[in-house]
């Protein structure tokens, strides 16, 4: 507790000090405080008690008795100004840092441990030199004996692990066995084998003998080395053919009939004095067999036979204009020279009228026209060519060197091939020669025609959309179900059919094509 002092105010009686009461009671925990401090709360105790190692007690009244500290043997005591220091005689005692030579002094091994190599003991020994018996010595002038002295015994066990003990002083003999004959010299036995036993590197022959294959390996076979040829007529024998790659192959003259695997090109060959010949398998093209050229093969192509070749190459299958019915069909584009320019096809000059369906697609052989003539597609009819009117999609152009162009810029060729996919979005299509209008011709989409047509009645719709060129005896026409009578119940004009009357609403109107 901080020291309490008693407020007397600003002035005498001016009302601002502590009263009575308050200042008693900070007079009061003053005095409190200092009995506490230097007695037991109640009374003051004026003096000190101090003890020794014996737990002797010595009082000293605080009241300017005097305490002394003094120090002992090898202690001493200094006291300069407030400081009292309390230190050890060095010269009479001993530090773990300090040096010092012992004298009369009787050091029991059995509670202490002196520490040192053993070069320092044998220099501490001053009338003879100590053996160690951790490190390698040379003794003179020592007597061994057998009787005074223990040796280990060397223990050797044979193949049997039949154990002998062999003692200082006795003879170890090594004898030869079959075909190992035994030789000592220089402190050194050898062992060496003689001309029985077969050896990594002697050159033997061998008789009696069972190799087991599954245990050893043979390498180097070769008809160089294995008279006669092999002969197992036992089922479940292995033996592996596989090479990284034809290259890898040894020489076909050689092993003239032997199998190979090319493990890079999962192909399987055998070998011909006239080199490896391939072999055909399910998962073989069919321009691995040697009468069947594939070079340069397009979609449409097929493979037709050259006798003067001796071999089938790809070629184009040509059929008549009347008969482009299948997709993949082709059209050779030829011009009349003369000055009426026409289109021809197979030596016809009449602009010939040409005939597809939805999804067909037509190939303009375009070789005849010499590099003239280019050859447009166009959605405008008569002699006039016009640049905006071209065709844009499903084209592609093969020309004679490979190159390949698509879209409109397949358009205008006058070589190579033009392959075109008939839409399904047009009903006529027109050729024509950019530079002669008078070359130009029609090009008719047929549509694929459905078998089946079906609408639903609204009660009031007559009308239904059928497809063109058909007549009322082509089809059948059910409503609900029921067969209408033709012309008694419906009529047909163009693309147009009229029912006499509206089907009912939600009515199904099923058209049947004969």
């Amino acid at each position: 507790m901080a020291k309490l002092t008693i407020n007397r105010g600003t002035n005498a009686n001016d009302g601002t000090g502590d009263n009575l009461r308050a200042g008693a009671n900070k007079v009061n925990l003053n005095f409190d405080e200092i009995y506490t401090a230097i007695g037991n709360g109640t009374t003051i105790d004026g003096t000190i008690k101090i003890a020794d190692d014996s737990s002797t007690v010595a009082t000293i009244s605080a009241n300017g008795e005097t305490l002394k500290i003094l120090g002992g043997n090898a202690i001493n005591s200094v006291l300069s100004g407030n400081t009292l220091t309390i230190s050890a005689d060095a010269a009479s005692l001993l530090t773990a840092s300090g040096s010092a030579t012992i004298t009369n002094k009787t050091i029991d091994l059995t509670d202490n441990t002196l520490s040192g190599t053993f070069a320092e003991v044998n220099t501490m020994v001053s009338d003879a030199t100590l053996v160690d018996t951790a490190s390698s010595q040379s003794l003179t002038n020592k007597n061994l004996t057998g009787a005074g002295n223990t040796f280990p015994t060397l223990s050797i066990k044979d193949d049997a692990s039949t154990i002998d003990t062999v003692s200082l002083g006795q003879t170890l003999t090594f004898e030869g066995g079959s075909g190992i004959t035994t030789t000592v010299t220089d402190n050194k036995v050898s062992f060496a084998t003689d001309g029985s036993i077969v050896t990594e590197t002697s050159t033997d022959t061998l008789t009696n003998k069972t190799i087991s294959g599954a245990s050893n390996t043979i390498t180097n076979i070769s008809a160089a080395n294995v008279t006669g040829a092999f002969d197992n007529t036992s089922s479940g024998s292995k033996i592996r053919f596989n090479f990284a790659n034809v290259g890898s192959f040894p020489s076909e003259t050689t092993y003239e009939g032997m199998f190979a695997y090319d493990t890079g090109g999962n192909q399987a060959y055998v070998a011909d004095s006239g080199g490896w010949t391939k072999l055909i398998n399910e998962n073989a093209s069919v321009g691995d067999l040697s009468n069947v050229n594939i070079t340069g093969v397009a979609n449409g192509q097929a493979l037709i036979w050259s006798s003067a070749q001796g071999r089938f190459n790809p070629g184009d299958v040509s059929v008549s204009t009347s008969t482009y019915e299948d997709t993949a069909v082709r059209f050779d584009v030829s011009a009349n020279g003369s000055s009426a320019y026409r289109f021809g096809h197979y030596g016809s000059t009449d602009n010939p009228t040409i005939y597809a369906k939805q999804g067909q697609t037509i190939a303009f052989d375009l070789t005849s026209l010499s590099n003239a003539h280019p050859f447009v597609l166009q959605t405008s009819s008569g002699s006039t060519y016009v640049s905006g009117n071209r065709i844009t999609t499903g084209l592609t152009h093969v020309a004679t060197d490979g190159t390949v162009t698509t879209g409109v810029n397949a358009q205008g060729k006058t070589s190579g091939v033009l392959y075109f996919e008939v839409p399904s979005d047009q009903i006529t299509i027109y050729y024509i020669c950019s530079s002669h209008g008078a070359m130009n011709g029609t090009l008719y989409i047929r549509q694929k025609i459905p078998s089946v047509q079906k609408y639903t009645g609204n009660g009031s719709t007559t009308a239904y959309t059928v497809t063109a060129g058909k007549v009322v005896d082509d089809m059948l026409v059910f409503v609900n179900g029921i067969c209408l009578v033709p012309t008694d119940d419906y009529t047909i004009s163009g693309t147009t059919l009229t029912m006499a009357t509206a089907p009912a609403n939600t009515a199904e109107i099923t058209i049947r094509y004969l």
